[in-house]
């Protein structure tokens, strides 16, 4: 983890964790070299527990709380997609 920042750092590893609780995909499942890096890696098809939801970005979106990876010391808190996805949901 680091010290660089790391009460901001676990606050957003835990949110994350926190949204795959409550029912949230990665927003990158498509294709998880968008945050990771490397080769593709495809979470499966959007049929499979991903749902659109109204408002929100189809695609990814580069500042979501759910991306799929997290560089180190890297706070990433909720952006206006991820509290429509939120409103729309709870």
């Amino acid at each position: 983890i680091g010290t660089a920042n790391a009460s901001t750092y676990i606050a957003t590893i835990l949110a994350h964790e926190v949204g795959h609780c409550i029912g949230f995909r990665h927003t990158d499942y498509a294709g998880r070299q968008y945050s990771c890096g490397g080769a593709p890696v495809n979470e499966g098809a959007s049929s499979v527990g991903a749902v659109y939801i109204p408002g929100t970005a189809p695609g990814n979106d580069p500042n979501s709380w759910m991306l799929a990876c997290i560089g180190g010391g890297q706070n990433r808190p909720f952006n206006a997609n991820d509290v429509t996805a939120l409103r729309f949901v709870y």
